[in-house]
């Protein structure tokens, strides 16, 4: 019974958001600029950010904003299309096209209420041509992107952006390292060649009847990479679960990416840093689109606890994992939580 109320607790406190505390904003302007200490300075508020919050708004981070726009102008363009063209490209390998309802999201713990996800999506990779070692391989999550044939400007503009986010995730790397006081090249040396996926994302307007049903644009969960880049249009609807428990709608601000930390850091730090819940209801009256960016190490890099976040006699938390083992329980689980329960319970051979 107290699990039953704690699950409607939730439930309330997810739906019905209402939390004032803030989302911290933080600017790198300075340490992109290369301003003398402006990493140390920038990194240990990350790390103040990452160990309260998990959630940040990202300012100075050199995106032209011109490229934003031109992304969610195709963006929109292509959710357009006739659902036959879209079909076409069908989800493959975590890239293409996701309709409607097409996943029920299982890693919360009100799994037994779930409803499917009110959105349609494209994801993406990494552009791979036929002969690249992990297309041959036939490696999971590492396949050849999949695009539509009626809207080639699409394929340009995403790539485009997906390519200054690229850059841009990769030149954070270091603060990452100077947040956990680890050598400034740590996970530049595992971000090589990283595992990136884009998705493009459309939530219509949901009624406001349907707010307490468990019905969600997007269910609440965690994500399974390092870090997630959003960039948000002009519509709000994604919630962010604050460190009182209570829950806050995201504003957006004008110049800004959403940036929260995933799961990997989690095992990274042992537990010392978050990986927040969120969660998307859109009760605008109005379409909602997004873009997150999710930003992880090479496959074959190897997840264990970094000696800074092992106080002295402690021991690690999780045993060490392969990012891309992680992956494939993340996806596992996503499909039944209750079977996949922990990745260092089950853990599916690499394809």
């Amino acid at each position: 019974m107290a699990s039953m109320m704690e699950s409607r607790e939730d439930t309330r406190l997810m739906d019905f958001p209402d939390s004032t505390e803030e989302i911290p904003l933080l600017d790198i302007s300075d340490y992109l600029a290369g301003k003398p200490g402006a990493a140390q300075r920038i990194g240990a508020e990350l790390r103040r950010i990452s160990e309260t919050v998990g959630f940040f708004y990202l300012a100075g981070h050199g995106v032209d904003q011109s490229l934003v726009d031109a992304a969610f102008r195709e963006v929109k363009k292509f959710h357009a299309l006739p659902l036959e063209a879209k079909m076409k490209v069908k989800i493959e390998d975590n890239s293409g096209y996701l309709a409607m309802n097409g996943v029920i999201s299982r890693v919360s713990n009100l799994i037994d209420a779930a409803k499917p996800n009110l959105n349609a999506a494209f994801l993406f990779s990494h552009e791979r041509g036929p002969d690249h070692p992990d297309v041959v391989q036939k490696r999971r999550f590492r396949g050849m992107n999949r695009w539509p044939e009626e809207l080639p400007s699409f394929r340009q503009a995403m790539l485009k952006y997906f390519a200054a986010v690229e850059v841009l995730g990769q030149r954070m790397l270091p603060l990452w390292s100077a947040a956990l006081d680890m050598p400034e090249n740590f996970f530049v040396d595992r971000f090589q060649d990283p595992h990136m996926t884009m998705r493009v994302s459309h939530y219509p307007p949901q009624p406001e009847e349907t707010i307490g049903t468990r019905q969600y644009g997007l269910a609440p969960h965690t994500d399974n990479c390092m870090m997630t880049i959003l960039a948000q249009a002009n519509v709000p609807g994604l919630a962010v679960e604050m460190p009182s428990g209570h829950w806050r709608i995201a504003d957006i601000i004008p110049g800004t990416f959403l940036v929260n930390t995933g799961n990997l850091v989690v095992r990274w730090t042992n537990d010392r840093f978050k990986s927040t819940k969120h969660r998307v209801i859109n009760t605008s009256g109005t379409d909602r689109y997004s873009i997150p960016v999710f930003i992880g190490p090479h496959p074959d890099t190897m997840i264990e606890c970094l000696p800074s976040c092992l106080k002295p006699g402690e021991q690690p938390k999780y045993p060490p994992i392969t990012y891309e083992d992680f992956m494939i329980w993340y996806f596992n689980k996503k499909q039944d939580a209750r079977k996949f329960a922990s990745p260092d319970e089950y853990r599916e051979p690499a394809a």
